[in-house]
């Protein structure tokens, strides 16, 4: 289980969306603390008086921990939370703090505001996704607030694997959170099944209409997809979890998005690099498709 979450806030409204997420953590952990990050961004003005800057971002701590300390006082797990107040750049500090004390967990959202859009993807949560080497539980502003976790109510899981012992780093989170949501977690496990364009071993070593062979490699990948889910599936069952799997056929991304979209999941777990070589789950291909493509939150393990 996790033990030692970090969550970033900038002071807006919007990034509070995360505060659901990191209750049911909390409630399922007792022995858990929780460190609630505000980076002041440090005044860079050109010919600014030491005296004016220091008084300014003295100001700025100030009225950032009475927002963190007036927070934390109004959360169930008060007693388990602390306040931490640092001037720096936002994805720097979360970076920075997550690796020098040890966090298990940042749990964040991927827009927030303070007076501008500091923290739009792209920004501040994609730099802390290329480099943190924390997991990132990653919440959509516009994810819905209540209705989250209601007890007796499944908790559904989707894992996403290409068949790379990369991409299964996920798995021994898939475990953690499972500990976190105990029996109410149900897992899916999705591995894609993509036909490339010409196929790799095209043309085929008996002879065969183009159709006929599209057709036997379409059902040799899926065999391949579904035969490799099931030894993953299995493994996981054994250690008492709900699985199920599926492999669907389609261009990789499209296909999550698309699949991820028509059924209702909690959480999509996936790591952030796949095949080794084609680097093709890396931010900015599969993982920056589905990123922008679905609005549940995301856990994030960087794999390399």
């Amino acid at each position: 289980m996790y033990n030692k979450i970090l969550v970033p806030l900038d002071g807006s409204n919007v990034a509070e969306c995360v505060l659901p997420h990191v209750e049911v953590l909390a409630t399922s952990n007792n022995q858990m603390s929780i460190t609630f990050l505000y980076a002041v961004q440090p005044l860079e003005v050109i010919m600014t008086k030491p005296a004016f800057r220091d008084r300014i971002e003295s100001e700025a701590r100030s009225a950032a921990s009475d927002y963190l300390e007036n927070l934390i006082s109004n959360q169930k797990y008060q007693e388990m939370a602390e306040e931490k107040v640092i001037v720096g750049k936002a994805a720097e500090t979360i970076i920075d703090y997550a690796k020098k004390n040890k966090m298990d967990l940042i749990v964040m959202a991927t827009h927030g505001l303070s007076g501008v859009k500091r923290w739009i993807r792209g920004s501040v949560a994609e730099k802390v996704l290329h480099e943190s080497k924390v997991p990132v539980w990653l919440i959509k502003a516009s994810a819905p607030r209540k209705g989250l976790y209601k007890k007796g109510k499944k908790i559904r899981l989707l894992v996403l694997l290409d068949g790379s012992s990369l991409a299964e780093k996920v798995l021994q989170h898939v475990k953690k959170l499972s500990g976190h949501f105990g029996e109410q977690s149900d897992i899916t496990l999705l591995r894609v099944c993509e036909i490339f364009f010409p196929p790799y071993t095209y043309p085929p070593p008996t002879p065969m209409t183009w159709e006929e062979y599209l057709g036997y490699e379409t059902k040799r990948c899926r065999e391949i997809c579904q035969t490799y889910l099931d030894k993953i599936a299995e493994k996981l069952q054994k250690e008492g979890l709900s699985v199920q799997t599926e492999a669907p056929t389609g261009n990789v991304a499209e296909t999550i998005v698309d699949y991820t979209n028509k059924n209702e999941f909690d959480l999509v777990i996936m790591a952030t690099h796949g095949r080794t070589g084609l680097s093709k789950w890396a931010l900015g291909s599969v993982a920056d498709k589905v990123l922008t493509g679905v609005s549940n939150p995301i856990f994030l393990v960087r794999s390399t």
